[in-house]
C-alpha cells in the first residue's frame, strides 16, 4: 500500500515538474544596424502621433467649433503632416540600408519601402489639402471636408503601421511601449 501511495505522489509531482520546465529565454541583443534602424523608424513613428492628435481634435469638435477654431485645427493638421513628410526621407534611407540577410527580410524591406512611398503620397496630399483649408474664409470647407480628409490620412497611417509591425517582426526587433520593463526570466 505504501509503495502505491508513494508512486501516486511521485506521479503527481512529476506532472507539475514537467509543467514548470518551460524555459523563458531573454530577447536576443540587437546588432548596431538593427538598433539604428529601430531608432530611426521609431523617431519617424513619433512624428506621426502628432497627426493622430490633430485629427482626433478635428473629429471631436468639428460640428460645434467656431470658424476660428476650425481654421486653427486645419493649420495644426497641415503642420503635423508637413513635419512628417520632412521625416520620411531619413526613415526611408534607414530601411534601404537595413541588412536583409534572407528572402523574407528582403521581401519585407520592399514592402516597407513601398509603404513609406504610399504614406509619403498620402501625407503630401494631407499637407496640401489642409494648407488650402487653413486660409481665412475656409472654415466651412474644414467643417464639411476636413473630417473626411483626416479619416483618409488616419487610414493611411494605420496601413503603414501594419507594414511596420511585420517589418519589425521579420527583423526580430521587439518594440515595447515606453516605460515597460522586460519580464524577468522564470526561475
Amino acid at each position: 500500500m505504501s509503495r502505491l501511495y508513494l508512486a501516486a505522489i511521485g506521479m503527481l509531482f512529476a506532472q507539475t515538474l514537467a509543467a514548470q520546465g518551460t524555459v523563458v529565454r531573454p530577447e536576443p541583443q540587437l546588432d548596431a544596424g538593427r538598433v539604428a534602424l529601430r531608432d530611426a523608424l521609431l523617431q519617424f513613428r513619433d512624428t506621426l502621433s502628432s497627426i493622430d492628435a490633430a485629427a482626433s481634435r478635428l473629429q471631436r469638435d468639428y460640428r460645434q467649433a467656431s470658424a476660428a477654431s476650425l481654421l486653427s485645427r486645419a493649420r495644426v493638421m497641415h503642420e503635423a503632416c508637413a513635419r512628417s513628410v520632412r521625416n520620411i526621407p531619413p526613415a526611408r534611407q534607414a530601411v534601404l540600408a537595413a541588412d536583409a540577410t534572407n528572402e523574407q527580410r528582403v521581401r519585407r524591406r520592399g514592402e516597407m519601402v513601398a509603404a513609406l512611398d504610399q504614406l509619403h503620397k498620402s501625407l503630401t496630399l494631407c499637407e496640401s489639402e489642409f494648407a488650402a483649408m487653413s486660409r481665412p474664409g475656409e472654415a466651412e470647407r474644414v467643417r464639411g471636408y476636413g473630417n473626411d480628409q483626416a479619416i483618409r490620412t488616419l487610414a493611411a497611417l494605420r496601413r503603414y503601421e501594419r507594414v511596420l509591425g511585420t517589418f519589425f517582426s521579420a527583423l526580430q526587433i521587439k518594440v515595447s511601449p515606453l516605460g515597460v520593463e522586460p519580464r524577468p526570466a522564470a526561475g
